[in-house]
């Protein structure tokens, strides 16, 4: 029989939850290792997985919690639940639902990727905010699929945080991210869903999209989500992205993003620094940041504040 990998203090207070099992492979490694760089919160953790010289894997899904795992590199696949799943590096590798078993055989020496646990109960809520009906998050694999970038920059954002010296707007910008996070899954499964709204007028439309471009305008430094968008204009979530989509040509989260660059752009011509004014605003100081501003203003932010410092 192989023998089974020993964990190292942080991979435990990471995965040690999960009750996993791996051996070691038969490749002529003598040691197997599990690293894990994690962040802990109350609706969302990450973890950024590294393995060396495993063959299995096996663990159980804790009922409290749906899990994303995304690539970065390496072979492996399997089994979870009654779902096969293979690995591609950049794309999702699978969502493991409460309660559901993974087997996986793992095929090259080094495996790398995210794991992204969201709480059931924060996102079945969510969900039941946005349609008023109690929504199971089946075929979620396939509604995320495509959503890599997003997930990953926010899972490296909140590393970034644990990373970085304390300070007065980490909690807020963590929770900020956490709350983003489980607002985009959630929208996804509305959107799997497929639910339907009965035809609203286009005055009542406008005024959906008044009310909801007042309340961003004036929370924006708070973790807002879909759904408080929704509870603020009271209306459904369908009926709220209708409406943007029929007359901003964006959907609502996208609009608040539009106004988070707007005001850091405003920030940095005060002389602001970069990664300040990104948090300042309820974004990630990181490169997909950067790249959505270049996009909007023409510019890199380090460009605008360096002109304003001239």
């Amino acid at each position: 029989m192989p023998d089974l990998v020993s964990y190292d203090t942080e991979t435990i207070s990471a995965l040690g939850a999960y009750g996993i099992k791996a051996t070691l492979s038969n490749r002529g490694i003598k040691k197997g290792l599990i690293e894990s760089e994690a962040f802990q919160g109350g609706i969302a953790s990450v973890s950024k997985v590294r393995t060396y010289g495993l063959a299995t894997w096996q663990s159980h899904q804790p009922t409290t919690e749906i899990s994303i795992s995304i690539s970065i590199s390496g072979l492996y696949g399997g089994h979870i639940g009654s779902r096969s799943y293979s690995s591609t590096p950049g794309r999702l590798s699978f969502v493991s639902m409460p309660g559901d078993d993974q087997t996986s055989k793992i095929g090259s020496d080094e495996t790398c990727g995210w794991m992204i646990n969201l709480s059931c109960n924060k996102l079945l809520n969510e969900v039941t905010k946005l349609t008023q009906e109690e929504i199971s998050p089946t075929r979620l694999t396939e509604a995320l699929e495509g959503s890599e970038s997003f997930l990953e920059g926010a899972a490296e954002h909140l590393l970034w945080l644990k990373r970085s010296s304390p300070q007065s707007w980490h909690q807020i910008s963590a929770e900020s991210t956490s709350a983003a996070m489980v607002s985009f899954v959630s929208s996804r499964i509305v959107e799997m869903h497929g639910a339907q709204d009965n035809q609203v007028m286009p005055r009542s439309l406008a005024a959906y999209v008044d009310t909801a471009m007042s309340f961003m305008e004036s929370s924006y430094v708070r973790p807002l989500s879909l759904g408080d968008l929704c509870d603020a204009c009271h209306v459904s979530a369908r009926t709220l992205q209708v409406a943007f989509r029929q007359l901003r040509g964006e959907t609502p989260m996208q609009a608040l993003r539009g106004i988070r660059l707007d005001t850091m752009r405003a920030l940095l011509l005060q002389g602001e620094d970069v990664a300040m004014a990104s948090v300042k605003v309820g974004l990630s100081p990181t490169g997909r940041t950067a790249a959505l501003y270049a996009n909007m203003h023409g510019e890199k932010p380090s460009q605008t504040a360096l002109r304003s410092r001239i």
